[in-house]
Formats: C-alpha cells, structure tokens, sequence
C-alpha cells in the first residue's frame, strides 16, 4: 500500500507515526511575514518509514479546523519525527481536498509543537528555507527537476497480438491509486495521473558519422508549431542520449530533410512516418520525489508496410525534490517498476517480449524488407530519385 499520510486524532496509530501539520498564513512562502504567531499546530500521522521520505501526502478533507481557503489559514509544513527532532516537510501542490510536501534541506526542526513560540520560530524557519528556493516552489509545476539531464531511461516491452491498450492503462492507473506498489501513487496534481495523446511523428535515420548515429524525429503540434526529439545511439537500449525541443516555426510545408541539413549539419540515410496512439500512467515515488511513466502505445506505419506495433515501456520521467538532494535509487525504482510491469502483463495474460525495440528500427526494417515495386531502369537510362519534402503521413493533414 502507499498509505497516504492521515489526519487523525492524537494518539498511537499502527503503522503510523505522530507528526504535525503547521497551518497558517500562505503568504510566509513568499515574504516575511509579521503574522507568524497566528500559525497553528496540528496532529496528524504520518507512515512510519525506516528510509525516511522525500514526500508526504495529507488527506485534508476529514480535518474540520481547516476547510480548503477558510480564515486564511494554509497548510504550511508538515514536520515528522526524526531522531530527536524533527524532519520538516513544505507544500508544494495542493488540489483542494489534499497537499502534498516535500522534504526541506537544511537541519532538522527542534522543539516542542505544544508551545506557540516553537511553532512560530519553526514558521520563521521553515519559510525562509523555502523562499531560498522559491522560483522553483512557488510556481506551478516548475519544482521539477531532471536527475539523469540529456538521457532517456527506457524499458520496451512489445506486445504481441491486438491488446486493448486502453484498459491495460486504465487498469495500471486504479491498481497504482489502490497502492499496489508499495510508496507509490498516481502523480499529484496532474489529472490524476493519465494522459492521452495521438500524433504522427517523422522519423530520419542518422547513419553517419559515427558519433552522430541515431535519429531525428519530428513533432507537430497542434498550434503549427513543430518539435523534434533526437536520439542518439548505435543499438536499440535502456539508456541512450536523448534532447528535445519544442516550439519550432518551421513553416506550413516545411522540408524536414532540409531542416536536418541547416540546423544539424546531418544528412539523413532514411525516413518515415507512423501515428503513435499513447496512454500514459504517471507515477510518483513518495520514497524519492522521482515521477515515472507506464505507458501503452500502438504504433501504424503511414506507409502501411509495418505491422502495428504495440509496445508498453515503463521511462524516467521528472523529480519533485529539492536540489541537491541525492537520486542514488532511481535505477533501482526504475527496476521495481519495470518487474512490476512484467508481473501486471503476465497476470493479464499478455505476451511480451522484454526488449528495447525502438520505433526507428521497427519501421526501418519493414521499409528494407518490402520487395521492390518498380523495375530497374533500362541500360544507360538514369535512375530517377525522389526525395519527398515530408513522408506521406494521414495525408499531409498533419502539417
């Protein structure tokens, strides 16, 4: 289970410990504040850990001194035991019915919580460690951070068959907010943690020189604008280097063999194009602060030579922590989530192969192994090349 933190009468909680939940002004997190006297204390329980967490999730909806936006009161920090003192905790996304917290650095708060003048030096405290990090905390979604920058951690399973990639994903979504994997839970804050997408995507193999191999793939987007994800890599892998970048102004009709000549200096040895339905479940360690996604796609060549492709690839995504903090144990919940991957497609009786096939090399191979259609121009005559500005995809609908 993830056992979400609870607010709950004082007292011995199995598996639980005592904590506190410090309410008060929201404006402290953005400036001093002479009103930190009118900040409250409240008991609440936490998961007794061994490890201690990067998070903390409070269920506020069954705490009746602290109705969501009522006399201006804001949860504030949460502070959990540690050791002789105290682990403080600062909010960091809030939904209206619950808050979620993330560890502070610095020193451990100390004190009793029963005395107003601790609970006021701890507000003093505390707020000014968060507004050391305030443009990253006090604007939406800009508290995360990239652990492994300018690198992709992927693990594909191919599908075999026609699975129904909807329930796959939907059933992935309820079984991780039931808690079937222990310290974690759907994201916070992002619709629940499930995402949809459906988009074509042009991809251009970079053969040479060596240390430029990979591809180059293009984006559009739904504003006319146009993104591009380039890999590089020699073999299909877990880890490769990975560099994305958005909001392009390429033009209506743009030639994107042309845009890979002028912007990388690189000649592409081959191209497609495919339509890539997506489903993707965003998880979040309470442990470490790290965001995973288990997505579901199925993927159909344009051209119409490759089978669809089915795929479910559990991949790194983000972190809600603070800098500096240590992110040692992310191969290792990369690797809890990718057994439990494996564990769910075989419950559900699905076929998979356990392997890094990319969509480069899925559709690369279909395009080489289809026989060829036209004959081999007659002695002496030239050979006729065409080189199309962009692959034929959903019939040019996506430009």
């Amino acid at each position: 289970m993830s056992r979400q933190a609870a607010v709950l009468p004082s007292g011995a909680v199995p598996g639980y410990d005592q904590a506190v939940l410090v309410t008060g002004p929201a404006s402290v997190r953005h400036a001093p504040d002479e009103a930190v006297s009118a900040a409250t204390a409240l008991a609440v329980a936490v998961p007794a850990d061994r490890q201690p967490r990067n998070t903390i999730v409070l269920d506020l909806s069954h705490l009746p001194d602290l109705p969501p936006g009522g006399r201006g009161q804001a949860p504030l920090f949460v502070l959990s035991p540690a050791g002789d003192g105290w682990q403080p905790y600062t909010l960091v996304s809030f939904t209206g019915t619950d808050a979620l917290f993330i560890a502070l650095d610095g020193p451990p708060a100390e004190g009793d919580p029963g005395d107003p003048r601790v609970v006021s030096a701890w507000v003093a405290d505390l707020s000014a460690r968060h507004r050391a990090h305030a443009a990253r905390l006090n604007n939406h979604q800009r508290w995360f951070v990239n652990a492994r920058p300018g690198l992709e951690i992927e693990q594909k399973f191919t599908l075999a068959g026609r699975p129904d990639i909807w329930l796959l994903a939907a059933r992935t979504r309820d079984l991780v907010a039931a808690g079937a994997i222990d310290g974690w839970i759907p994201e916070h804050g992002s619709g629940g943690g499930f995402e949809q997408w459906d988009f074509p995507s042009h991809i251009y193999e970079i053969a040479a020189p060596e240390p430029e191999r990979g591809y180059i793939a293009f984006i559009p987007a739904v504003d006319g604008s146009w993104g591009i994800r380039r890999k590089w890599f020699t073999a299909d892998a877990v880890i490769r280097r990975e560099q994305l970048t958005g909001g392009l102004d390429l033009g209506p009709d743009p030639d994107l063999r042309a845009v890979i000549r002028d912007r990388y200096g690189l000649a592409p040895s081959w191209g497609g194009c495919y339509r890539r339905v997506r489903y993707n479940v965003l998880l979040e360690s309470l442990r470490s602060g790290h965001v995973f996604s288990i997505m579901f796609d199925r993927c159909a060549d344009a051209a119409g030579l490759a089978p669809d492709l089915h795929q479910a690839e559990v991949e790194y995504i983000r972190s809600r922590v603070i800098s500096g903090r240590p992110s040692d144990d992310l191969m290792d919940e990369f690797g809890q989530l990718c057994d439990w991957t494996r564990q769910l497609l075989d419950g559900y009786g699905v076929n998979a192969e356990q392997d890094n096939l990319s969509k480069l090399t899925w559709l690369r191979q279909a395009a080489q192994d289809r026989p060829p259609q036209q004959p081999l121009p007659a002695r002496g005559q030239a050979a006729q090349t065409r080189h199309p500005r962009t692959p034929p995809c959903c019939g040019g609908t996506c430009r």
